[in-house]
Parts: C-alpha cells; structure tokens; sequence
C-alpha cells in the first residue's frame, strides 16, 4: 500500500503557550462533534460518516491509501467553499439548476425502489446472508487505530526550532490534560480528545490541521513507518511522545484501537447486494422491464408527439 504523505509544512513562528488550566464545557456527543466550521456552516462527525460512506467502495479505497477521512474532509470543505459561493450568486434559483435537483432527486427515487422492492426477490436476504458466510476472507477486518497528530515540521528556520515548538504544544497538552477532573475514564478521554483537537488546529502544520489533525482510521502499511509504530504500541486514550520523522516532529493521540476482526454482517449487507445485483443484472433489468410494462398497462397516458420539440 501507499503511505499517507503528510503534506510539506510552512515556516512559522509559534508564539509561547501559557500553561493556565482551562475550565472544560460538558462533552458534546462523538457524532455531533463539528470536523469542520466552514464559514459558520458547522460539518459534524456524523454528516462527514454518512458522506464517507455514501462513496462507492472504489472510492473509499482510494482516500483510504491516501489519508482515508482527513483526506476526503479536505476535498469536501474545498466542495461546500464552492457551493456557498454559488449560493451566494442564486445559482440555487436558477431554473436550470432547479431542473438539476428535480432530475436527481427522481434519479435517487428510481434507484431506491429498483433495489429495495423490484431486486428484492431476486437477490434475498438468504442469498447475501449465503454469501457473507461462504466467503469470510473478503470481510476480514485488519488491526486499525484512529489517530490524531500535530506535526510542526522541518522547515521552520531550523531543526531545534521545530523541535522546540512540539516540546512547548506537548507541555501545553500536558497541563491541559492534567486539569482533567472526571473520574469517568470515557468522559477524561472525550476531554483530552477535544484539547487535543484544538491543539492541532491551531498549531499543526499539515492538511489535517482543519480537522483537529484526524487521520481517521488507518491500517497497518498507510503511514510512515516510525509514525505507524508508535500509534500501532500506543493505548487507546493516550498522547504519545515527541515522535520524529521525514516529515517533522509529531505528537500523536489515539482515540479508538480496532483488533483484526471481521465485517459485521449488517455492515457488510448493503455492499454485498450491490455486487449481487451486478450478478444479476440481467434478471434484474427483466424485472424493471416487466413492472414497467405492467404499470403502463394499467395507467392512464395521453402522449402528443407533436409537441416534443
């Protein structure tokens, strides 16, 4: 696989950190936690979950070699700036475009119902429940963890420099996280997350920086190798230690661990039809085909030719 290529870092000067203790707000539910404040539009950890998920899985594969949700996040926030832009000019009044939504909308309609009700009999639940048992090494899950980092890199005037800069973000973190109160150790660990997050938002100096310095879930093989090793080692809930590479000096935190494993069913259900309805194609158009005739037998239709244009 290829690795993750965090992206060249820009000089700056990092002002010095004051180490005063913050009081924390109440921790706000993981998928309602904003990855992204575009212009005040807030894009939360569920929007950007169903967003991910809504790509084929050629496309997820792709972003998963080259920074899997970080990577599309930065893509998607480039798409929304775009979008308010042209919200901004009216486009969404434009007929044409209106025309545009009423075409996608129908599109959506369409696709929805061929494979929800017309597929329904020809791909069953016991045939992708069959074929989920007959084949469990295509839904192996490998060991992942999701990981958060803050680089400041090397080309800030010097190495010392960088250096110094990552020792003062971790003695900040430190204090902040040595203010943590809760004895609830999942409630500590949403609060060292957050400081985290914030952290690198303000100081890292990569394309994640946006996005609290989420990577997303990783496997084995994506990362620089000394990068990789240590968030591999590392406890769920920890920040690690200054951890040097290619690319700068980093501090990494691990907010989840997954073990090699296997694709939950429930999971795997919605990908597994799609590749059986490819399968069957065939029968599946002689259905369309078929309802179609049968709808059309049974509707009143007046067609005037004379007025297509």
């Amino acid at each position: 696989m290829k690795r993750i290529v965090l992206a060249p870092l820009i000089a700056v000067a990092l002002p010095m950190f004051a180490q005063a203790p913050q009081q924390q707000p109440a921790p706000v539910p993981d998928a309602q936690r904003p990855v992204a404040i575009i212009n005040g539009e807030v894009i939360t950890a569920e929007k950007l979950d169903r967003l991910y998920d809504h790509m084929g899985a050629q496309m997820r594969a792709q972003y998963a070699r080259t920074g899997g949700k970080a990577a599309f996040l930065e893509t998607y926030l480039r798409k929304r700036l775009m979008i308010q832009e042209a919200l901004k000019a009216g486009f969404d009044k434009r007929p044409d475009v209106q025309a545009d939504f009423e075409a996608a909308k129908e599109s959506a309609l369409f696709d929805r119902y061929v494979r929800d009700v017309v597929a329904a009999p020809i791909v069953t639940s016991a045939e992708i429940r069959q074929y989920y048992d007959q084949h469990p090494d295509d839904f192996l899950t490998p060991e992942q963890v999701k990981v958060r980092h803050i680089v400041i890199g090397p080309r800030a005037r010097n190495k010392e420099e960088a250096q110094m800069a990552i020792e003062q973000i971790a003695a900040q973190l430190h204090a902040q996280n040595a203010a943590v109160k809760s004895t609830d150790p999942v409630v500590a660990a949403q609060i060292r997350a957050r400081n985290f997050a914030e952290l690198a938002r303000k100081y890292s100096q990569d394309g994640s920086a946006e996005s609290g310095g989420d990577l997303g879930w990783v496997n084995r093989g994506q990362l620089d190798a000394t990068f990789e090793e240590a968030a591999f080692q590392m406890k769920k809930g920890v920040t690690s230690g200054v951890i040097q590479t290619n690319f700068g000096y980093h501090l990494i935190f691990v907010e989840d661990k997954k073990p090699v494993g296997t694709e939950p069913f429930e999971q795997a259900q919605p990908s597994i039809r799609e590749f059986l309805m490819n399968q069957h194609a065939a029968d599946v158009m002689s259905a369309v085909t078929k309802l179609t005739n049968e709808l059309k037998a049974n509707s009143k239709i007046a067609l005037h030719p004379e007025n297509i244009r």
